[in-house]
């Protein structure tokens, strides 16, 4: 057996779980002779490069979570005000259809469908959640019911640097736009949610069959919300994690996500009476 420490920046880890999910053979299948449906955000920006073989264009993230906290990106608000859920990216048998009717999108899908949504945070059990910030649930607000009603194939991606202590159950039950008092940022709800769970864990195991331990997390000097993990296999599927690792440093990198909304420009009144920074944020412009 040999075994490789490799250390993966927030950029590396999207690189590597994108190509991950994008080998997963429900996703190969649906890309290539169905449907597929996948909810915008930095680590799903990813997946796009994966299978269409460029970066997407237009605003990439809705929520967020930035050094003025929990917010909503610039570019997606007034989208967000006209349709009640963030921009998607929709493919029928590999091609990309431009269409802003998600209910529609949805109605239409079936079982053999995908649909790909980046999660917020996951557990000690592998269990993920998912920020909302929109009081109808957003996006997700309106996918869960066809997803998990047609037995759709549901695939999250999430980076071990979004690990929480505790369970994510639990600490929904605690979340809610109406019940936070105060907080750093946008209030938000929380929402566990169930399906294919993809970590850089699983898409090494996916890419080369090997194991993987999470041994660490955490950096400075460009190295923040890194996570270093220990892999160990036979000499070929360690090589060809190397193989990908050495990709990544080559071709990844942080994909061009617009910042957060300006607090004097988006006048949310949750967000008013609740954000602690908000009118400090709105006095200087930010």
């Amino acid at each position: 057996m040999v075994r490789a420490l490799l250390n993966f920046t927030p950029a590396l880890s999207k690189g590597l779980i994108a190509k991950g999910v994008a080998t997963l053979p429900q996703v190969r299948k649906a890309f290539e002779n169905s449907k597929v449906v996948i909810s915008t955000g930095s680590t799903t920006s990813h997946i796009y490069r994966e299978l269409v073989g460029k970066w997407p264009e237009g605003p990439l993230a809705c929520g967020m979570v930035t050094g003025k906290g929990l917010c909503v990106g610039r570019g997606m608000t007034d989208f967000l005000g006209a349709y009640g859920h963030a921009k998607y990216w929709y493919f029928e048998k590999g091609a990309p259809v431009q269409t802003e009717n998600l209910d529609e999108v949805l109605a239409g899908c079936t079982a053999q469908d995908v649909f790909i949504k980046g999660a917020n945070a996951i557990d000690f059990l592998g269990h993920a959640g998912v920020l909302l910030g929109m009081e109808n649930g957003g996006t997700l607000g309106k996918a869960v019911g066809h997803v998990m009603a047609k037995g759709m194939h549901f695939v999250i991606p999430v980076g071990l640097e979004k690990t929480v202590k505790g369970s994510v159950s639990d600490h929904a039950r605690e979340m809610g736009i109406h019940r936070l008092d105060y907080c750093s940022g946008m209030p938000v709800g929380l929402m566990p949610i169930a399906g294919k769970v993809v970590t850089e864990i699983e898409a090494m195991v996916q890419i080369a069959s090997v194991e993987v331990y999470h041994i660490a997390a955490g950096g400075v000097s460009g190295g923040e919300g890194s996570v270093a993990l220990l892999v160990k296999g036979e000499k070929n599927q360690v090589g060809m994690i190397l193989d990908v690792y050495d990709l990544l440093r080559k071709e990844v990198v942080e994909e061009k996500v617009a910042g957060p909304a300006k607090c004097a420009d988006h006048r949310w009144e949750h967000c008013a009476a609740k954000n602690i920074n908000y009118a400090e944020n709105v006095k200087k412009g930010k």
